[in-house]
């Protein structure tokens, strides 16, 4: 038994009576007037005082900004003057730093020159040495000769 059913029990008489009675809680509810109480004139002044400060306010503002846009402006033209130093000083450093470089890499040549020429040195060093030691051997040896030749010569010369 579903909604259907139930209704059609339901007599005529008590049909109309709920239809009436749903109809007059709809009066009911329109007919209830909300009603709206004027605001004290104090709050009403007050209102207009703060809405008049407001748009003091506003203005002041408005001029507040005015010159606040002027001084980022001029803060902003600073730091571009600062930047623009900077770069400039930067500039000058990095042609200082070229030139120590530039610099640096001649010294490097001249210094790696000079290790090449002190290598070459060295080895004439070592064949000198080599040759004064032969020399030395030689004029050792030569020595022994003579001295065997001069004893040779005094035993001849006494004989």
């Amino acid at each position: 038994m579903g909604i259907i059913d139930n209704l059609s029990s339901i007599t005529e008489k008590e049909l109309s009576f709920s239809k009436k009675a749903y109809k007059k809680g709809q009066k009911n509810k329109s007919s209830i007037k909300k009603t709206t109480r004027k605001k004290p004139i104090k709050k009403r002044i007050m209102k207009k005082t703060i809405k008049s400060q407001n748009i003091t306010k506003k203005m002041i503002n408005k001029k507040s900004t005015e010159a606040q846009k002027g001084m980022l402006k001029e803060a902003i033209d600073d730091i571009n003057r600062e930047i623009a130093r900077i770069n400039l000083k930067k500039r000058q450093l990095n042609k200082q730093i070229t030139d120590a470089d530039s610099g640096l890499e001649s010294s490097r040549k001249a210094e790696k020159r000079l290790q090449e020429r002190i290598a070459e040195l060295l080895e004439k060093e070592a064949s000198l040495k080599e040759k004064k030691k032969r020399i030395t051997q030689n004029e050792e040896r030569l020595s022994d000769k003579l001295l065997k030749i001069e004893k040779i010569k005094s035993e001849l010369n006494d004989v």
